[in-house]
């Protein structure tokens, strides 16, 4: 069964499963770096008209289908598993999408997030952003749920024109909120051996000033969610940092690596593991460069070159 006939299979299922009690389509969704996927759409017909309904991505459960480790009654279970989680988040959804134009309610909610510039020239049309060396720094509203999963709506013009403010008041309340997100560097070693046995941060992983011993360092935040972000604290970067200069590896979205300059490898080095780890580890949109960083911890500048 070829990508088409899998969507259309699980349209058809998904409508008979569901009969009268919700409207289900599938759609192409924009995502990060001009990313299109598939996602089923589910509208149940008791919510208002205007409600945030659930979208569950097709492409991972096709990959399950094709490899063999799910066939295509798991996966339509797994959707709909999905849809009826999302229902019990509904009243921490609602409150969020009732007040996402209300500057008030937002304004603590609001925090930066970096994309790739050259990637993402179609989302320029419609985000609010601004430039950071090849970057863009884009904005989005967070709310955590009680179980901890995250919902977040990125800032398109139309909720930044209800808001009455400027655009540097929106990034400096969103620099503002960067502080309490729980940013950290942690040691690399630390992180690698937590992530190889898929378990989650570990409570004893040391944590250190970047340059207490010039090793690798992984910056992220507490949520490990767009926690590229924490750069954009030059204050904070620069205690933990240390005095010592740092090439800084863009590993995703989601979080950054720390290489001390100490003169035994090169950026060209480096550029080439950030692009292997782009083709071989991360999916499309969670890639935010194919290049590394420098940080010069005497300016406290960070650039493209050495």
């Amino acid at each position: 069964m070829d990508y088409r006939e899998f969507r259309e299979k699980i349209l058809e299922e998904l409508k008979d499963f569901y009969g009268n009690d919700a409207y289900v389509k599938i759609q192409r969704i924009r995502k990060n770096n001009g990313v299109q996927k598939y996602g089923v759409v589910i509208q149940f017909t008791n919510n208002e008209p205007d409600s945030i309904v659930p979208i569950v991505y097709l492409e991972e459960l096709y990959d399950y289908y094709n490899n063999g480790s799910m066939d295509t009654e798991e996966c339509i279970g797994e959707i709909i598993n999905n849809s009826e989680e999302f229902l019990k988040q509904q009243e921490e959804v609602k409150k969020m999408s009732a007040n996402i134009t209300d500057w008030e309610h937002v304004k603590h909610k609001v925090y930066p997030i970096l994309l790739s510039r050259k990637d993402n020239k179609d989302l320029l049309k419609t985000l609010v952003t601004i430039d950071m060396l090849d970057l863009l720094v884009a904005y989005m509203a967070r709310e955590e749920a009680v179980d901890g999963k995250i919902s977040s709506i990125q800032i398109n013009n139309f909720l930044f024109s209800r808001y009455g403010i400027s655009k540097e008041e929106l990034h400096m309340q969103a620099l503002s909120n960067v502080k309490k997100d729980g940013y950290e560097f942690y040691e690399f070693t630390g992180i690698l051996k937590n992530l190889i046995k898929d378990e989650p941060f570990a409570d004893d992983i040391k944590e250190n000033g970047c340059g207490t011993k010039g090793i690798m360092y992984i910056m992220t935040n507490t949520s490990m969610f767009y926690g590229t972000t924490g750069i954009l604290d030059s204050k904070w970067l620069r205690e933990k940092t240390d005095g010592i200069n740092y090439y800084i590896i863009p590993s995703s979205v989601h979080e950054l690596v720390f290489v001390p300059d100490n003169g035994s490898i090169s950026q060209e080095d480096l550029d080439e593991v950030v692009q292997e780890v782009n083709n071989l580890m991360l999916k499309d949109e969670e890639k935010l460069s194919d290049h590394c960083y420098y940080y010069d911890a005497e300016t406290g500048e960070i650039r493209t070159r050495r």
